[in-house]
């Protein structure tokens, strides 16, 4: 039973480590895709019109605009394919290892207590059918150790 228990915190700890790990990486990353969609509205403004009023002359309007907001596409793109492209630290590797360790020893833990008891169900039922049968057996040794006794006592 404390081998259970042992391994029922391992997999405790290291399940919250790992949902820990997972909310930190996450939340690392709706900040960067914030930061994306806050750069791509606010900051690529100016960018923008700036670009927009140099091309005007070389392109016309139409040509202008749609360049300008190409590059705001590609940057706005780039930061969000970072903000996914961010992996989890490698000791998660290592927790995750730990939590399946604990849950192998916890499933053979509990398949060994059932095993233990359909065994002693067997032998209670055994022993309500048959109790002569079953009780006969470790009842021999101590029986013929008392009639040796007693034959070699009525000898002397």
């Amino acid at each position: 039973m404390e081998y259970f228990v042992r391994s029922f915190k391992v997999l405790w700890r290291s399940e919250r480590l790992l949902k820990q790990n997972e909310f930190r990486l996450v939340t690392q990353k709706i900040q960067l895709n914030a930061l994306a969609g806050f750069v791509a509205v606010f900051g690529l403004v100016m960018l923008t019109l700036a670009g927009f009023f140099a091309l005007v002359p070389y392109l016309g309007q139409a040509l202008a605009a749609l360049t300008v907001s190409g590059a705001d596409l590609l940057l706005s793109g780039a930061l969000i394919a970072y903000g996914r492209s961010l992996k989890p630290a490698p000791e998660v590797e290592m927790v995750r290892q730990m939590r399946d360790m604990a849950l192998s020893n916890i499933e053979d833990e509990v398949a060994q207590v059932e095993a233990d008891f359909v065994a002693l169900k067997d032998d209670v039922h055994k022993l309500i059918r048959n109790p002569v049968d079953t009780l006969l057996p470790h009842a021999i040794g101590p029986l013929l150790s008392a009639v040796t006794r007693s034959l070699g006592s009525t000898k002397k």
